[in-house]
């Protein structure tokens, strides 16, 4: 089999005299599969903008707590927490940049904030002071 480019053989400059072909389609076939490998290993869909901290002990009643009043913030108890813990949940996070934690999807507003949740949450959650509506009011 040979391939045409200019009217130049491909074989002329494999590396594998002809009397190799064997060896060439197993050197080809090797490629191949470690390209298929290479590809498949790609989960960047996942690995993109979430980032999972459900590994090590289970979290204390007082870090529960304080998820369920973050996630109360927005109006609705869904296990999604949309303001940014490392920010003191005071900007809005970004539902792109997420980090999962006991079971609650925490919106981050961005990278850093993300990197630093997923260090430590526990750490995170349990120094984070719980915004009240009144510290929410802004009063001129």
């Amino acid at each position: 089999m040979y391939l045409l480019i200019s009217g130049i053989r491909f074989a002329d400059f494999a590396p594998f005299p002809k009397q190799d072909r064997n060896m060439k389609s197993r050197f080809c076939g090797v490629v191949m599969l470690g390209m298929i490998a290479l590809a498949g290993c790609d989960d960047s869909s996942q690995h993109l903008q979430t980032a999972s901290t459900t590994d090590g002990p289970p979290p204390s009643q007082e870090i529960l707590a304080a998820l369920a009043s973050a996630d109360k913030l927005d109006g609705k108890e869904d296990h999604v927490i949309g303001k940014c813990y490392v920010c003191q949940l005071s900007m809005n996070g970004k539902s792109e940049l997420t980090a999962e934690a006991h079971g609650y999807t925490a919106c981050m507003c961005s990278s850093f904030c993300r990197d630093h949740f997923t260090s430590d949450p526990d750490d995170v959650i349990s120094n984070t002071a719980i915004p009240t509506a009144s510290d929410e009011t802004i009063t001129h």
